[in-house]
């Protein structure tokens, strides 16, 4: 009996982690965008893709500069607009082959300005990343 209640405990739990984790590229970029936006910077680089063929220190030194950048110039961005109100997913085009996707989003603005923009993304072991390579 313990263990027929120990294996429920178990599948709840799996079953709320895998219900947890963004299955499309728009809700993960969403994701990402809001640790931005809640200045989780840390997070939102966890959230941003390098080749897996780079090695371990240029990946923390990239990982380094663009969260300097992002602190800079991009927290004074927002903050000059009156920091971000709300994020909108307007679409997403998944590629035939499922791993890339192009994500149409929307950010309005403390000040009420609004910016659409697209975002490409790149899936990685049943994840979705921020692919930021041109």
């Amino acid at each position: 009996m313990k263990k027929l209640i120990t294996l429920g405990f178990l599948v709840v739990a799996v079953l709320s982690f895998i219900s947890c984790s963004p299955s499309s590229p728009g809700k993960a970029l969403k994701s990402y965008l809001t640790d931005l936006k809640n200045e989780n910077y840390e997070s939102f680089i966890k959230g941003v893709y390098f080749p897996e063929d780079m090695d371990e220190q240029r990946k923390k030194k990239d990982e380094a500069q663009l969260l300097a950048i992002i602190k800079e110039k991009g927290a004074k961005e927002y903050e000059k607009k009156g920091g971000v109100k709300s994020i909108e997913i307007l679409s997403e085009t998944i590629s035939e082959d499922g791993k890339s996707a192009v994500v149409e989003y929307k950010q309005t603005f403390g000040n009420g300005e609004e910016e659409k923009q697209s975002q490409k993304m790149i899936k990685k072991d049943d994840k979705w990343f921020i692919d930021m390579r041109k």
